[in-house]
């Protein structure tokens, strides 16, 4: 007889196969199995926003379209670029993975969208380490668009995340002088990152969500949280 295996640690073996994870892409994968594998919905329909395109996506979106294939859920796609959305078509299919792309800000996709998302990846609007306010708040107006269509049970998740006396590497697109220079940047705020607001709303402890992850020091974070009653 052949030995179960939870289709999060086979969705994992997938993603190990097909990219060479760096160090601080492994961190993440080993906190998702350390807690996806208690999440157990049966059939998992996922929305991404920001679309997968190449390996220095990080392209985890590889791992929640297998994921929600393994589990016979559906995965969504979402990126305001046309461009990035087809190089994203040619991602997904070179891994023959089924995607349900779209087009379009991914506020407005969430706040219309019919999918009734369990498991959520909020990865898009790159953030700007030196300015990271505005990524922050499109994050914030993503979560607050998604979560009341969200199951009790479901699981958010949040990329790009780093935590006081984290270190991070920034290098400099503008001004032109400055191109291409690095600088160290130490964190000096309590957290920094795509999900700092849905942070501190969860922490006040007057939502419905809990958190599943932990406030790791010196790592690209990502926060996960889980859906339950009040």
């Amino acid at each position: 007889m052949k030995k179960f295996k939870h289709p999060v640690f086979e969705a994992a073996d997938f993603f190990k196969k097909h990219f060479k994870l760096t160090p601080w892409r492994k961190n993440q994968l080993t906190n998702l199995l350390d807690i996806l594998p208690l999440f157990s919905p049966g059939k998992i329909n996922c929305i991404e926003t920001g679309a997968s395109q190449d390996i220095n996506d990080g392209c985890f979106g590889a791992f929640f379209a297998k994921l929600s294939e393994l589990t016979g859920g559906e995965f969504h796609s979402v990126d305001i670029s046309n461009s990035v959305v087809n190089k994203s078509k040619k991602f997904y299919k070179n891994l023959n993975l089924k995607v349900n792309h779209n087009v379009g800000d991914s506020v407005e996709f969430l706040n219309n969208t019919k999918v009734i998302p369990n498991l959520v990846h909020l990865d898009s609007y790159d953030i700007n380490i030196k300015n990271p306010f505005p990524s922050a708040l499109h994050c914030w107006r993503e979560f607050i668009a998604i979560e009341n269509k969200m199951p009790i049970g479901s699981v958010l998740i949040i990329d790009d995340n780093w935590f006081m006396n984290t270190w991070v590497e920034y290098t400099y697109d503008t001004p032109p002088e400055r191109k291409g220079d690095i600088e160290k940047v130490t964190i000096n705020y309590p957290i920094i990152g795509k999900g700092s607001n849905v942070y501190h709303y969860i922490e006040e402890g007057n939502s419905n969500w809990r958190k599943l992850s932990k406030d790791l020091v010196g790592n690209n974070v990502k926060l996960i949280y889980q859906k339950v009653k009040l």
